[in-house]
């Protein structure tokens, strides 16, 4: 039974990187603690001794073991992703939970290299975490007030561009998380998510005050009070923040739609022309 069991933790060992093998684990786990309860007549103290001290001292050996040589390949088959391009949610959920879970037993010796690893793999994954959250909090960024007072917070998005620069330029703070190719790609795309939420604030700011002019005295006055205001707010479109392709399109495509309700504005006959 003890050679059995022993043989299987070997071919843990052996176990290919490019591969989890939790299952494999669980098995010769669900081995050593069925070899371990008692079968009468035959085998009144379990199948690893004679006495209950030899079951005992068997059992805490294979699961020490057990644990020991998983740990190891677990360590192994991580890097082994961290150190590929393409890195699966799937498996760096797998690793968070099951990292989480070998630090909270009992065989686990603090502070030794097993542990050092261990706290090596939650920083890598932490940082990783760190980063795509910023992506999809950029992405998913929005300013939707448009009152006449309101302006897009520029100085905010020239922040989160200047961070994601930084990112990429410090090969995104961490070697292994360097090799991650969805986080670059996130990043480099934060400045055009970033200009397509500026355009549909000003898109919804020139709904919202497209056909008002009839409120005003006369054509400067909503010149002055409604018309130049946005039109500066769309001419601040910075494309040196932004370094977009599709700047110069969008750009004057605004333009006209705001020009649009000023030429409307003019040919209207204000009370003040009477």
């Amino acid at each position: 039974f003890t050679e059995r069991i022993e043989n299987e933790i070997n071919a843990i060992s052996q176990h290919p990187d490019t591969k989890f093998c939790r299952e494999a684990y669980d098995n010769v786990m669900y081995l050593i603690d069925d070899y371990y309860k008692p079968l009468p007549p035959t085998y009144p103290y379990g199948r690893y001794g004679n006495t209950q001290s030899e079951n005992d001292q068997w059992k805490n050996n294979l699961t020490k073991n057990l644990y020991a040589v998983y740990a190891e390949k677990f360590i192994s088959q991580s890097f082994n992703r961290f150190l590929g391009t393409e890195w699966n949610i799937a498996d760096l959920n797998f690793i968070r939970r099951e990292c989480q879970s070998l630090r909270k037993s009992s065989l686990l010796e603090k502070g030794s290299p097993v542990d050092k690893k261990f706290t090596e793999i939650q920083t890598i994954l932490g940082k990783h975490d760190e980063i795509a959250g910023f992506i999809s909090e950029c992405k998913g960024f929005s300013y939707s007030s448009s009152s006449l007072s309101d302006r897009f917070p520029i100085s905010d998005v020239q922040n989160k561009i200047n961070q994601a620069t930084t990112y990429l330029n410090s090969s995104l703070g961490n070697g292994y998380i360097n090799n991650c190719a969805r986080l670059h790609v996130g990043l480099k795309e934060i400045p055009q998510a970033l200009f397509n939420a500026h355009v549909r604030y000003l898109d919804k700011k020139i709904n919202d005050w497209s056909d008002l002019y009839p409120n005003y005295n006369s054509q400067s006055d909503y010149a002055n009070n409604l018309y130049r205001p946005i039109k500066g707010e769309i001419d601040a479109l910075d494309n040196d923040m932004y370094n977009v392709t599709n700047f110069d399109s969008e750009y004057q495509r605004l333009s006209n739609k705001w020009s649009a309700d000023n030429i409307k504005a003019f040919n209207f006959s204000f009370p003040a022309r009477h």
